[in-house]
Parts: C-alpha cells; sequence; structure tokens
C-alpha cells in the first residue's frame, strides 16, 4: 500500500491571513456630497413619479376601476369606497368631492400593492375635477 503525502501550510502563510489594510483617513466633509444633493438624491429614490401612477391614468381617462382595484378616499370622521366597474373614477371623485370636500388621503390598491397618497401628492390630479365641479 502506497501513502499519499499531504502537505500542509502553515497558516502563518500570507495565502490564509492576507494582511488587513488600515483605512488611512476616514470620509472628511469635503468628500461627501453637498446637503441639498443628498437631500435631493434621497428624495428621487423614495418618491415615486406619482403623474405616472395607475390611479392618475384612472382619473383622466375617467376609466372605471378594475375589479381587482380599490378606491378610498379617507376623510376625517369617515371613508367613502368606489365600488369597481360602477362608473369612471373622475366621475365619481367629482361627486365625491362635490359633497364631501376634497380627501385628506387616496388609497388605492392596485395588483396587491397599496398606495396611500397625501393631499399634496393627489392635489393636482383633482384640480381639473375642481374647476369642472365649481362651473
Amino acid at each position: 500500500m502506497t501513502q499519499k503525502r499531504v502537505r500542509r501550510r502553515s497558516q502563518s502563510s500570507p495565502r490564509f491571513n492576507p494582511p488587513v489594510k488600515q483605512p488611512t483617513s476616514r470620509l472628511t466633509q469635503d468628500d461627501a456630497p453637498p446637503p441639498e444633493r443628498r437631500s435631493r438624491e434621497w428624495g428621487e429614490r423614495r418618491s415615486p413619479d406619482f403623474t405616472h401612477s395607475p390611479l392618475a391614468s384612472l382619473i383622466e381617462q375617467d376609466a372605471p376601476l378594475r375589479s381587482n382595484n380599490t378606491l378610498v378616499l379617507m376623510y376625517d370622521p369617515f371613508q367613502a369606497e368606489m365600488a369597481a366597474d360602477s362608473q369612471g373614477v373622475a366621475s365619481w371623485l367629482r361627486e365625491c368631492i362635490r359633497k364631501h370636500g376634497i380627501p385628506s388621503l387616496i388609497r388605492f390598491d392596485y395588483r396587491q400593492k397599496a398606495q396611500i397618497f397625501r393631499r399634496d401628492q393627489f392635489q393636482s390630479w383633482l384640480e381639473p375635477l375642481l374647476n369642472k365641479t365649481a362651473s
């Protein structure tokens, strides 16, 4: 029987213990982006483009909700929910605004993903409806 000879390398070999590089300097204020750039970048990453929301498209087209979508207007004391396939979204919103005023929040469930919009986010979508209501 032949024996195999196994060679083991020492653990102090550079291959097993690579030298750890210590940072020579920390980031300085000069290396970091200016605060206004940081906040702008954060805002761009955090906030989706609301003008391209499926809800905005439904309002523009005055299309009815699909059966898997839900639209709820949240007022302080109550909520108003739109039934799917009943009427156009813009028509329903116009009617609710005429009766109850502008909601504080809008919840829109689209493809199992709920989106909640603040008043400052959906105000621009409702302005054309407000103009038609006033006239």
